[in-house]
């Protein structure tokens, strides 16, 4: 679930060197997100990485704000990392995990 007009507080550093892929926020906690930003996301760069973070909703405000970075990933094309941010709110836990601990022989996300 992409939510486009989510209140967004990002730290003025953030928001200069990275762009907003997209936001999801939890069906069943609606207060927790996960925030996927960008860096060299371009069709001839050969150099992206994602980092995803954590949401956290403030009650008097409404506005969600990052806890904190869960992952990063790098990415030697624009496909591939595109491939990623699209599969990645529909993601499994199981592909989750074996992202987060790949083994030496195994395929990269390249």
């Amino acid at each position: 679930m992409n939510h486009s007009n989510l209140k967004l507080s990002l730290p003025p550093e953030l928001a200069q060197e990275m762009e907003v892929q997209a936001t999801v926020v939890s069906p069943t906690h609606p207060d927790v997100g996960v925030l996927v930003l960008s860096k060299g996301m371009n069709h001839f760069s050969n150099e992206i990485t994602i980092r995803i973070y954590r949401l956290q909703r403030d009650s008097t405000n409404g506005r969600y704000s990052i806890v904190i970075e869960l992952e990063a990933f790098m990415f030697k094309s624009y496909r591939k990392a595109k491939e990623f941010i699209n599969h990645l709110p529909n993601m499994t836990a199981t592909e989750m995990l074996l992202l987060l601990n790949p083994v030496s022989n195994s395929p990269q996300l390249q």
